[in-house]
């Protein structure tokens, strides 16, 4: 699939008006940029090149400039030789699923709105992004409580789009900050999923020199990962249950959002709030989506990402910092002591590879062995066992099936993970 293409299809879709564009430090941004301001430009669409820019920055820029949507050029989870475009609408947020949908019709349709030589859109340049973001997340944030707490930080940009952005706007919280990995890079580590091993040279720093906590952030600023001040990486999930721990004890009732794979901790967190969990499909579109049609205080995912409707409708790795800052600020605790307050669970994953050809009927067969069984059909197969569960669902982009399994006890997820993928290679004969 062509990038130019694409952003044509943008840009045909949109009709007139202006884009925000930014990308992250990797290589093939550059030559992906060149692209896609091509395309926008060629359909007679103004736009804003911001150039390395973190994706929730980006997002509010989109507002502030008075744009018709934005385009973020960023990585996948698919490797490392892989880059996606994200498109926004004109209030920051993704793209809701029918918006989706048109935009595919017009790029399949291959129908663009090319405009004449003197009808060309324009190059604009927006210099002040970083500042109006950190400016409009002061405000959000009790700046003051924050900075009276003095935090003592070690953060990891791991050489993406917040390097040298993200430590400045938390010293200007009062933070003393420690970084590594915050030059932006062109080689910078491919970042997937959370995993602990991605936070090893950030959590041999915070214990030694006595850090409130560790942080950190992935290539285009969308998810995080937390290290307590014991110099442990937190499970991957923790980051939502943090924040939902959070955000809930400061509106109570309120409605959290977040989708069928993230772990039971965030039904537990709700209760003890008197709050609801509603959950959708994998994909942050379905999750922002969900929670603007039922007003949401807070949607997120296990994954490491969080979005705060009442800042930005988009996923948002630096606003979490300082959530989690102002958190621990007001209660006078520590990431560890508010760990402990959370019930304990155990999630595993793994894949397996599968023709997509066979998905149906892997998921079909999985269905049938586990009917005596609650069952959750959002997206793919989701079984019941008590407290435990499996979750069985075809990946949209790659030839793999995903298992995920949780219990309140390691041997039963693992258990539980490994009969997952016995059933799904035995469905797939």
């Amino acid at each position: 699939m062509s990038a130019i293409d694409f952003a044509c299809a943008f840009g045909t879709y949109l009709e007139s008006g202006k884009v925000v564009l930014a990308r992250d430090t990797r290589r093939a941004g550059e030559r992906l940029k060149s692209s896609v301001i091509s395309g926008l430009l060629s359909t007679g669409i103004d736009v804003y090149d911001l150039g390395v820019l973190p994706t929730p920055v980006m997002q509010h820029a989109i507002t502030q400039l008075g744009a018709q949507g934005g385009v973020s050029i960023s990585g996948t989870t698919s490797g490392a030789e892989w880059k996606a475009l994200k498109f926004f609408d004109a209030d920051g947020a993704s793209l809701n699923s029918y918006r989706d949908e048109e935009l595919l019709d017009i790029f399949y349709n291959g129908s663009f709105n090319s405009k004449a030589w003197n009808h060309l859109g324009k190059l604009l340049h927006y210099g002040a992004a970083r500042e109006s973001y950190s400016t409009a997340l002061k405000h959000f944030l009790d700046v003051d409580v924050i900075r009276e707490r003095q935090f003592k930080i070690v953060l990891d940009c791991c050489n993406g789009s917040a390097s040298q952005f993200a430590d400045q706007l938390l010293t200007e919280l009062g933070c003393e900050v420690l970084t590594i990995n915050n030059e932006p890079s062109p080689d910078a580590r491919y970042y997937s999923l959370p995993e602990a091993k991605n936070t090893q040279a950030a959590c041999q720093i915070v214990k030694p020199i006595q850090a409130d906590a560790g942080f950190y952030i992935n290539l285009d600023a969308t998810g995080l990962m937390v290290i307590s001040e014991l110099g442990e990486p937190l499970e991957e999930e923790y980051t939502f249950a943090l924040l939902t721990d959070y955000v809930l004890s400061e509106s109570p009732g309120g409605h959290i959002v977040t989708n069928v794979s993230t772990s039971s901790i965030i039904d537990d967190l709700a209760a003890r709030y008197h709050s609801r969990v509603t959950r959708t499909r994998i994909g942050q579109k379905y999750i922002i989506e969900r929670m603007r049609s039922i007003a949401g205080v807070l949607a997120g995912e296990g994954s490491g990402g969080a979005v705060f409707p009442d800042f930005l409708y988009g996923f948002d790795g630096i606003a979490s910092i300082g959530i989690i800052l102002q958190m621990l600020a007001k209660r006078q605790t520590t990431i560890s002591d508010i760990v402990k307050t959370f019930p304990s669970y155990t999630i595993r994953k793994d894949f397996i590879r599968c023709p997509v050809h066979v998905f149906h009927r892997v998921l079909r067969r999985i269905s049938e062995i586990f009917a005596d069984r609650d069952i959750d059909l959002t997206d793919g197969v989701k079984v019941f066992f008590d407290s435990d569960w499996l979750h069985i669902r075809p990946s949209r982009n790659e030839a793999i099936i995903r298992v995920i399994a949780e219990s309140r006890h390691a041997d039963d997820a693992e258990n539980l993970l490994q009969r997952g993928k016995t059933e799904v290679r035995k469905a797939m004969l």
